[in-house]
């Protein structure tokens, strides 16, 4: 499934890029957490490249982006960190104001790669956990001279994560500096 998915990514990319658009890098920090658990927030980063495909004032923009996921669990009076590694592959919309503004929204697909926790127990099984999750993306958009862009977005997931039996999903705050060619 996620070579797959990896490969599908890929292929669109490449026949985008036949149409009017721009490849770029993108990455940054972000502050994520699980919700329903009450855990505490963990920072992360991400990195990966979109191909932005310009329409007039809209943009449709697909991509491809590592994001280290997590949060931090109290464990009867020890901290618990847990780290989840996913493959994200966005799908946004944006809409330009000016030159220099835009907002954008879209569907994200997201697949578990690994896991990492630490706490009491070290485990790194994927055993019990979702391992894909369809969420949403909305945020906002700067462009800058040579290039450059600077985002700020929200990423929430919309499939529950089956975290230790519990209703939970993936919540996730993102800045990050990117750079089209």
């Amino acid at each position: 499934m996620k070579a797959r998915l990896i490969i599908f990514v890929i292929v669109m990319m490449g026949g985008f890029h036949q149409l009017y658009g721009q490849t770029g890098i993108r990455a940054g920090w972000n502050y994520s957490d699980i919700n329903g658990i009450g855990s505490d927030g963990s920072s992360g980063f991400h990195a990966g490249f979109y191909h932005k495909i310009n329409l007039g004032l809209l943009a449709v923009e697909p991509g491809l982006q590592y994001t280290r996921k997590g949060c931090k669990v109290d464990e009867m009076g020890t901290t618990g960190k847990e780290r989840l590694h996913y493959l994200d592959v966005p799908v946004l919309v944006r809409v330009g104001f000016l030159p220099l503004f835009n907002v954008f929204a879209g569907p994200q697909a997201s697949v578990l790669l690994a896991r990492s926790y630490k706490g009491s127990t070290d485990v790194s099984s994927l055993d019990g956990l979702t391992k894909f999750d369809i969420g949403g993306i909305v945020g906002v958009g700067l462009n800058l001279p040579l290039g450059f862009n600077i985002q700020g977005s929200y990423d929430f997931g919309f499939v529950d994560m089956n975290y230790n039996d519990v209703d939970t999903k993936n919540s996730v705050f993102k800045v990050s500096l990117g750079k089209s060619f």
